[in-house]
């Protein structure tokens, strides 16, 4: 809610219900067990039982999503594996959550998931709201950042730049023990909460999807996703106000 650069953005309406709602909404069309909305403020608490979500409130004290994620993962030990679904992402789709659970089903060694896609539009490409990711021959990551890699101060750039798809998969014990590590030096340096699990020598899955996203960082925002949302069919599924079946 204190957002400095949007005030109170998880609540804020689009097409007439606050963003959280449609996250939630979008969610539940998921595989996904359970959905529960983490969170420090009374009011987003308020607002998403009065739409029927469940909620665990969280400490304030938190820097980053994924140690917020963490605390409300501790009060669940019957889930194996813990998804990051951000609330400023309105437009995420069930079956890009669904891809995520399927690389932890299919993959043991998987323990962080992180979806990535193509960066084609040249203002997303310098913009410091994308992150961006390169990743190595085995599909892991090897680093993140706001600012454009690989770069092309040698050589033109050759290879495709891929952007950050800000939902996280986790599996449940290494997320509770990634929380009781320190804030780490690139992490808090670039700003991305994952590159905590780079610097202490741990691996994060890439899975490239197609799926787009259109974050909301600032009000202008909230009208890409309301033009975004005429042309979707995911929202003609949940559009009335008892949300997904």
């Amino acid at each position: 809610m204190r957002s400095s650069r949007f005030p109170g953005k998880p609540l804020a309406l689009i097409d007439g219900k606050p963003m959280i709602w449609h996250i939630w909404s979008r969610a539940r069309l998921s595989r996904l067990d359970e959905v529960v909305i983490a969170t420090c403020d009374e009011e987003i608490r308020s607002a998403a039982e009065a739409f029927g979500a469940k909620t665990v409130m969280t400490s304030e004290k938190h820097r980053g999503c994924n140690d917020r994620v963490a605390e409300a993962a501790k009060s669940m030990p019957e889930f194996d594996v813990v998804l990051n679904i951000q609330g400023d992402e309105p437009l995420v789709h069930p079956d890009l959550l669904n891809d995520i659970l399927l690389k932890f089903e299919k993959d043991d060694d998987a323990f962080c998931v992180n979806p990535i896609s193509e960066l084609t539009d040249p203002h997303d490409l310098e913009s410091p709201n994308t992150v961006k990711v390169v990743y190595n021959l085995s599909g892991r990551v090897l680093y993140f950042s706001r600012y454009p890699i690989p770069s092309d101060k040698v050589h033109p750039r050759s290879v495709p730049v891929y952007r950050q798809v800000p939902f996280f998969g986790f599996r449940r014990d290494f997320l509770l023990k990634l929380s009781e590590l320190p804030d780490s030096p690139l992490e808090i340096q670039e700003g991305v909460d994952l590159m905590r699990i780079i610097d202490n020598g741990l691996s994060i899955d890439v899975l490239k999807t197609a799926f787009q996203t259109i974050g909301v960082d600032l009000p202008e925002d909230v009208l890409r996703v309301e033009k975004a949302l005429r042309l979707d069919s995911i929202y003609g599924r949940y559009g009335d106000s008892k949300g997904a079946a």
